[in-house]
């Protein structure tokens, strides 16, 4: 396929701090308004969030996925925003999240390494970028299974 296609399958992961530490609520409100854009865009992905930092996984198609990054690199919430990785893709990591959120106690008890490199800090990326992969293939390998 063309490079530039927009309807190429891509993923784009990123981490961020976010301006202020987010409360419960807020999250849940981001959360839902994410999940239902996304549901109604074809995208799919994870979103962790600790300690006053975010990092996700986004996937879909390119037009869509560069709409959404605009619009996050444009909101309010997020400061210090660094795009790990920008690829195409063949198949989805997720195809079944619209979005799957972990937030600080799941990460605790799911996920403790993450909170080791979910710090923002480029030096992380890599190791970030295999932790939230892992993550993500790991419950939809259970999810699969589950079937």
């Amino acid at each position: 396929m063309n490079s530039e296609d927009p309807n190429q399958l891509v993923e784009l992961s990123y981490v961020s701090k976010a301006t202020q530490d987010m409360g419960l609520s807020s999250l849940i409100r981001l959360f839902d308004v994410a999940h239902k854009w996304n549901q109604g865009h074809g995208l799919t992905g994870v979103l962790f969030y600790e300690s006053g930092h975010f990092a996700q996984i986004l996937e879909g198609k390119r037009k869509d996925v560069l709409f959404i990054w605009g619009k996050i690199q444009k909101d309010y919430r997020h400061k210090v925003l660094h795009q790990i990785e920008f690829d195409e893709i063949d198949q989805r990591l997720c195809p079944n999240w619209a979005l799957r959120f972990y937030g600080g106690d799941q990460i605790a008890k799911d996920v403790p390494q993450l909170a080791g490199v979910l710090d923002g800090l480029p030096n992380h990326d890599d190791e970030l970028l295999r932790i939230m992969r892992s993550v993500a293939k790991s419950n939809q390998d259970q999810k699969e299974s589950e079937r």
